[in-house]
Protein backbone atom coordinates (compact mmCIF):
# COMPACT_ATOMS: atom_id res chain seq x y z
CA UNK A 1 0.00 0.00 0.00
CA UNK A 2 2.87 2.20 0.81
CA UNK A 3 4.23 1.48 -2.10
CA UNK A 4 1.26 2.68 -4.05
CA UNK A 5 0.17 5.20 -2.49
CA UNK A 6 4.23 6.41 -2.92
CA UNK A 7 3.87 6.20 -6.90
CA UNK A 8 0.24 7.67 -6.69
CA UNK A 9 1.69 10.64 -5.08
CA UNK A 10 4.99 10.54 -7.59
CA UNK A 11 2.75 10.95 -10.15
CA UNK A 12 0.22 13.57 -8.84
CA UNK A 13 3.95 15.77 -8.46
CA UNK A 14 4.48 15.06 -11.84
CA UNK A 15 1.65 16.16 -13.41
CA UNK A 16 1.92 19.37 -11.06
CA UNK A 17 4.77 19.89 -12.10
CA UNK A 18 4.32 19.63 -15.78
CA UNK A 19 0.95 21.64 -15.51
CA UNK A 20 3.21 25.04 -14.08
CA UNK A 21 6.08 24.11 -16.79
CA UNK A 22 3.46 24.21 -19.11
CA UNK A 23 1.62 27.35 -17.83
CA UNK A 24 4.61 29.32 -17.72
CA UNK A 25 5.34 28.40 -21.30
CA UNK A 26 2.13 29.34 -22.62
CA UNK A 27 2.70 33.25 -20.32
CA UNK A 28 5.39 33.64 -22.33
CA UNK A 29 4.38 32.57 -25.75
CA UNK A 30 1.20 34.85 -24.95
CA UNK A 31 3.40 37.85 -24.26
CA UNK A 32 5.59 37.28 -26.81
CA UNK A 33 3.35 37.22 -29.23
CA UNK A 34 1.44 40.14 -27.92
CA UNK A 35 4.73 42.13 -28.34
CA UNK A 36 4.62 40.90 -31.70
CA UNK A 37 1.22 41.78 -32.49
CA UNK A 38 1.85 45.44 -31.50
CA UNK A 39 2.69 47.06 -34.68
CA UNK A 40 5.41 49.82 -34.04
CA UNK A 41 3.63 53.36 -35.19
CA UNK A 42 6.19 55.27 -37.76
CA UNK A 43 4.89 58.86 -38.09
CA UNK A 44 5.99 60.06 -41.52
CA UNK A 45 5.61 64.00 -41.82
CA UNK A 46 5.46 64.71 -45.45
CA UNK A 47 5.71 68.50 -46.49
CA UNK A 48 2.65 70.20 -47.10
CA UNK A 49 2.13 70.78 -50.95
CA UNK A 50 1.59 74.07 -51.78
CA UNK A 51 1.25 75.03 -55.28
CA UNK A 52 3.55 74.83 -57.53
CA UNK A 53 5.72 78.39 -58.03
CA UNK A 54 7.72 78.41 -61.20
CA UNK A 55 10.19 81.40 -60.93
CA UNK A 56 9.38 84.14 -64.09
CA UNK A 57 12.24 84.25 -66.26
CA UNK A 58 13.30 87.53 -68.42
CA UNK A 59 13.21 87.25 -71.91
CA UNK A 60 16.76 89.29 -73.30
CA UNK A 61 16.71 90.02 -77.05
CA UNK A 62 20.45 90.01 -78.32
CA UNK A 63 19.14 91.05 -81.49
CA UNK A 64 21.11 94.20 -82.51
CA UNK A 65 19.04 97.13 -84.29
CA UNK A 66 20.21 98.45 -86.71
CA UNK A 67 20.42 102.41 -86.81
CA UNK A 68 17.97 103.95 -89.45
CA UNK A 69 20.21 105.08 -92.33
CA UNK A 70 19.67 108.90 -92.87
CA UNK A 71 17.43 110.30 -95.45
CA UNK A 72 19.23 112.69 -97.92
CA UNK A 73 17.93 115.40 -100.36
CA UNK A 74 20.27 117.21 -102.33
CA UNK A 75 19.38 120.16 -104.03
CA UNK A 76 19.96 119.95 -107.93
CA UNK A 77 23.77 121.56 -108.80
CA UNK A 78 24.78 123.00 -112.21
CA UNK A 79 27.10 121.09 -114.01
CA UNK A 80 29.19 124.01 -114.04
CA UNK A 81 29.28 124.01 -110.21
CA UNK A 82 32.72 124.27 -108.72
CA UNK A 83 32.03 121.46 -105.56
CA UNK A 84 29.96 118.98 -105.05
CA UNK A 85 29.13 117.67 -101.54
CA UNK A 86 27.98 114.01 -100.76
CA UNK A 87 27.23 112.78 -97.57
CA UNK A 88 28.36 109.41 -97.21
CA UNK A 89 26.77 108.31 -93.47
CA UNK A 90 25.39 109.98 -90.42
CA UNK A 91 25.20 109.73 -87.07
CA UNK A 92 24.57 111.08 -83.04
CA UNK A 93 27.06 110.59 -80.23
CA UNK A 94 26.64 112.26 -76.98
CA UNK A 95 30.22 110.97 -76.13
CA UNK A 96 33.16 110.79 -78.52
CA UNK A 97 36.63 108.80 -77.71
CA UNK A 98 37.31 110.89 -75.10
CA UNK A 99 35.08 113.94 -75.65
CA UNK A 100 31.80 114.19 -74.09
CA UNK A 101 29.09 117.00 -75.31
CA UNK A 102 27.93 119.69 -72.98
CA UNK A 103 24.41 119.02 -71.19
CA UNK A 104 21.14 118.96 -73.88
CA UNK A 105 23.78 118.95 -76.71
CA UNK A 106 24.67 116.08 -79.25
CA UNK A 107 27.64 115.44 -81.71
CA UNK A 108 26.68 114.89 -85.33
CA UNK A 109 29.54 113.60 -87.26
CA UNK A 110 29.24 113.50 -90.75
CA UNK A 111 31.11 111.33 -93.62
CA UNK A 112 31.28 113.72 -96.75
CA UNK A 113 33.06 113.55 -100.11
CA UNK A 114 34.21 116.65 -101.56
CA UNK A 115 34.74 116.51 -105.27
CA UNK A 116 36.29 119.95 -107.08
CA UNK A 117 35.42 120.11 -110.72
CA UNK A 118 37.06 123.69 -111.14
CA UNK A 119 39.55 122.89 -113.44
CA UNK A 120 41.76 126.34 -112.63
CA UNK A 121 41.06 126.97 -108.68
CA UNK A 122 41.71 124.54 -105.49
CA UNK A 123 39.22 124.77 -102.78
CA UNK A 124 40.80 125.71 -99.24
CA UNK A 125 38.46 124.47 -96.32
CA UNK A 126 38.64 125.09 -92.67
CA UNK A 127 36.25 124.43 -89.65
CA UNK A 128 34.47 127.44 -91.24
CA UNK A 129 33.59 125.87 -94.47
CA UNK A 130 31.43 123.82 -93.36
CA UNK A 131 27.58 125.56 -92.10
CA UNK A 132 25.15 123.17 -90.77
CA UNK A 133 21.24 124.99 -90.36
CA UNK A 134 18.50 123.65 -88.32
CA UNK A 135 15.81 122.81 -90.88
CA UNK A 136 12.63 123.91 -87.72
CA UNK A 137 14.54 127.03 -86.74
CA UNK A 138 16.53 129.79 -88.58
CA UNK A 139 19.86 128.83 -86.71
CA UNK A 140 23.24 127.95 -88.33
CA UNK A 141 26.87 126.90 -86.51
CA UNK A 142 30.03 126.07 -87.86
CA UNK A 143 31.48 123.04 -87.97
CA UNK A 144 33.86 122.21 -84.46
CA UNK A 145 36.22 119.07 -86.06
CA UNK A 146 39.16 120.69 -84.86
CA UNK A 147 38.38 120.52 -81.29
CA UNK A 148 38.14 116.69 -81.85
CA UNK A 149 41.28 116.53 -84.49
CA UNK A 150 43.12 114.43 -81.77
CA UNK A 151 40.31 112.13 -80.43
CA UNK A 152 41.38 108.36 -81.75
CA UNK A 153 37.67 107.78 -82.23
CA UNK A 154 37.76 110.46 -85.28
CA UNK A 155 39.14 108.91 -88.05
CA UNK A 156 40.53 111.49 -91.28
CA UNK A 157 38.66 114.51 -89.72
CA UNK A 158 38.37 117.63 -92.53
CA UNK A 159 40.13 119.84 -89.98
CA UNK A 160 41.82 122.31 -92.80
CA UNK A 161 43.40 121.38 -96.26
CA UNK A 162 43.20 121.99 -99.90
CA UNK A 163 40.63 119.79 -102.61
CA UNK A 164 42.95 120.17 -105.50
CA UNK A 165 41.40 121.25 -108.65
CA UNK A 166 40.06 118.09 -110.35
CA UNK A 167 40.54 115.84 -107.30
CA UNK A 168 38.15 114.60 -104.44
CA UNK A 169 38.71 113.89 -100.75
CA UNK A 170 37.07 112.00 -98.41
CA UNK A 171 36.23 112.54 -94.64
CA UNK A 172 34.44 113.33 -91.75
CA UNK A 173 33.34 117.10 -89.81
CA UNK A 174 32.15 117.27 -86.35
CA UNK A 175 28.73 119.82 -85.04
CA UNK A 176 27.24 120.65 -82.05
CA UNK A 177 23.58 120.16 -82.15
CA UNK A 178 20.81 119.85 -79.68
CA UNK A 179 19.96 116.68 -79.24
CA UNK A 180 15.62 117.17 -79.67
CA UNK A 181 16.70 117.95 -83.23
CA UNK A 182 16.61 115.80 -86.10
CA UNK A 183 16.92 117.35 -89.41
CA UNK A 184 19.60 119.82 -90.75
CA UNK A 185 20.73 121.25 -94.04
CA UNK A 186 24.39 121.24 -94.79
CA UNK A 187 26.05 124.17 -96.90
CA UNK A 188 29.84 124.51 -98.38
CA UNK A 189 31.29 127.65 -98.92
CA UNK A 190 34.64 129.49 -100.07
CA UNK A 191 36.40 131.80 -97.51
CA UNK A 192 33.86 134.98 -98.68
CA UNK A 193 31.51 133.17 -97.46
CA UNK A 194 29.94 132.29 -100.95
CA UNK A 195 27.53 129.30 -100.81
CA UNK A 196 28.97 126.46 -103.09
CA UNK A 197 27.24 123.24 -102.54
CA UNK A 198 24.25 122.45 -100.39
CA UNK A 199 22.32 119.34 -98.85
CA UNK A 200 18.99 120.50 -98.59
CA UNK A 201 17.69 117.59 -96.03
CA UNK A 202 19.85 115.53 -93.74
CA UNK A 203 17.68 113.36 -91.04
CA UNK A 204 19.53 111.75 -88.36
CA UNK A 205 16.73 110.33 -85.78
Amino acid sequence: MKKIRFVICSAVIIVLAACIVFTGCTSTQSARSSDQTIPSTLTTTSPSQGPTIIPATTAVSLAQTAAPAPTISTTTIPMNDPLHVTLNSAEKKTSFGIGTGKPGRVMLILDITLQNTDKNKDFVYTDNSFVLSYASINDSMTSITSQFAKNPGLINPLISGTVPSGSQEEGKIVFGVNETSNSYKLSVVDSTGSVLSTIDTINVP
